[in-house]
């Protein structure tokens, strides 16, 4: 991570998730280290610790700090193909937008325009930026 501000860019808390697999599954946490690999590789990420409820211990966390279209377009990019490549597979993203908290699920079928416009909305609103068009189609 860059030592970016907490006013600074957006950001997005990314959880892969998987039914097929326990949380603890080598294959699984390969998978997972994958995705988070190919983000780091694209954007600037932080890994943190957060409690899980009814849980021991802390759960890892990554957090994807997007400070501009190009990061958010990669990240988006990183997505898409981590989810292509099973259909199991899912991304929950969480992000927090004037003090609401927001989510949205990502899955192998549904990384399209309608799935991601909230979070852009809210991305833009953060870092500024043109405003998403309703009629925009992605590139």
């Amino acid at each position: 991570m860059s030592g970016t501000d907490p006013d600074g860019p957006f950001k997005l808390t990314v959880d892969p998730r998987n039914d097929q697999y326990d949380p603890d599954d080598g294959r699984w946490l390969d998978q997972v280290s994958m995705l988070y690999r190919a983000l780091d590789a694209s954007v600037d990420v932080v890994r943190d610790q957060r409690q899980a409820p009814g849980a021991k211990g802390a759960v890892d966390q990554l957090i994807v700090a997007l400070g501009s279209a190009g990061a958010f377009q990669a990240a988006i990019e990183c997505f898409r193909a981590w989810l292509d490549r099973d259909r199991d597979r899912r991304i929950d993203i969480t992000w927090d937008s004037g003090g609401v908290a927001h989510s949205v699920t990502l899955t192998g079928e549904a990384v399209d325009t309608d799935t991601i416009r909230d979070i852009a909305i809210a991305a833009v609103s953060q870092v500024g930026g043109s405003p998403w068009s309703a009629g925009t189609e992605r590139s």
